[in-house]
């Protein structure tokens, strides 16, 4: 009998024993999962630039992960100089980098590969990198958005800096496009107003591919889409120069990456009479500089331009001898991603993805050259103003107020 308890009491002692064993490797297993991290060290958007991207794994010591490229391997690998695809390891002192080479991308469209990495005694993780296409955009037909139809709004596929098109016999819709590496995009879009010889608004996407080294060609001369009796005769400067500067709309230097992406912004329809010192050479040019070094970004930020004319009262006159109506404003409108980075279009970002903010000026002399929030509006508050409706396809809410603090500004 005693043998018996004996033994029953072993048997007991061992299965307790197992039970233990078995509950200690099933915490340990689901402490590696809980304490393993698998990250891209900086953001898993690329440029089309060819380059490199690096992949953290952090965990315990001596486990082993293997890692390969289930898609873009033919654009993606392991190793700089020749074409890998799976790579191995071990988490010797608890952290290993993963280099991740990629050639350039000389599509329109932006591209993605995925990594799988299985850490041991875990599920595998997988991590996408997005590389940006050429013009970071859905593809569009080049007819598309770009006022062609004169006025029957192509709307739902425009171009996301497009305002609405209205209806009115004196405007023009005309968009200029310029060829660069092959391929056709586009370069800015415009309203041209023919009873003012001027444009309402100048809409063009800015990022950092329209820009390179480009000096200004200063050529001032027609604007093939529109006809020259509709246009500002002024290959040399206004009669009344220095009080009036032939200011652009869409800046020389946004567009400084081909020679004629800059030769466009000197076409007479991309410029009005603006008074120049104090106003074009000091506030506005500042908030050009502006926009290219603190609101640029690695998504696309979307700039509208324009002239607004609350009377006629005022004349500036041109080369030929011509009287013309000078703007009694200006203002610029932007729309942007908050993050800046968020590898989206805007027209699929939700309303709390999104900023904007409007500028509004009169044409006269500034005594302060800064950007403050004084000359600050909501895009609502300009659309009011001017009659147009901009960002069409965006919530209400985004253009219905401004963080100034969103914009660096006091």
């Amino acid at each position: 009998m005693k043998s018996n308890l004996y033994n029953t009491k072993i048997f007991i002692l061992i299965v307790a024993l197992i039970s233990i064993l078995n509950y200690s490797c099933e915490n340990k297993t689901d402490e590696i999962s809980t304490n393993t991290n698998i990250q891209w060290k900086e953001n898993s958007i690329v440029e089309k630039d060819k380059g490199v991207s690096s992949i953290i794994i952090q965990g315990m010591a001596n486990t082993k992960w293997t890692a390969s490229i289930t898609e873009g391997e033919e654009w993606c690998s392991f190793s700089l100089s020749n074409n890998i695809s799976t790579k191995e390891g071990t988490l010797t002192d608890g952290t290993n980098t993963i280099y991740v080479y990629y050639s350039g991308n000389s599509n329109d469209k932006s591209r993605k590969a995925c990594i799988s990495i299985i850490v041991e005694n875990e599920e595998s993780k997988l991590l996408e990198l997005t590389q940006r296409g050429q013009t970071y955009e859905p593809d569009l037909d080049e007819n598309d958005g770009d006022g062609s139809n004169n006025g029957e709004n192509t709307q739902k596929n425009a171009w996301a800096e497009i305002p609405e098109y209205k209806n009115n016999a004196n405007f023009e819709y005309v968009t200029h496009y310029v060829t660069v590496d092959g391929k056709k995009i586009r370069n800015y879009s415009m309203c041209y107003d023919k009873s003012h010889k001027a444009a309402l608004w100048v809409a063009y996407p800015l990022h950092k591919c329209y820009q390179g080294n480009i000096d200004r060609t200063d050529n001032w001369t027609y604007d093939p889409e529109i006809e020259q009796k509709y246009q500002i005769y002024v290959n040399k400067a206004y009669k009344e120069h220095p009080k009036y500067d032939r200011g652009h709309q869409i800046p020389s230097a946004d567009r400084t990456k081909t020679r004629e992406m800059n030769e466009q912004t000197f076409y007479f329809t991309n410029q009005t009479p603006q008074i120049g010192p104090g106003f074009n050479q000091s506030i506005w040019v500042n908030l050009e500089e502006k926009i290219r070094k603190s609101y640029m970004c690695t998504d696309t930020l979307y700039v509208v331009t324009g002239a607004y004319f609350a009377n006629s009262n005022t004349k500036a006159t041109d080369n030929n001898g011509t009287k013309v109506d000078v703007p009694t404003h200006y203002f610029k409108i932007l729309l942007r991603s908050k993050s800046g980075m968020s590898g989206k279009w805007v027209n699929d970002c939700n309303a709390s993805e999104l900023q904007s903010i409007g500028f509004w000026f009169e044409n006269r002399v500034y005594s302060d050259s800064q950007i403050t929030k004084a000359v600050c509006k909501s895009v609502s508050e300009i659309e009011r103003l001017t009659g147009f409706t901009f960002f069409p396809n965006i919530p209400e809410e985004v253009k219905e107020d401004f963080n100034t603090i969103d914009w660096y500004l006091n």
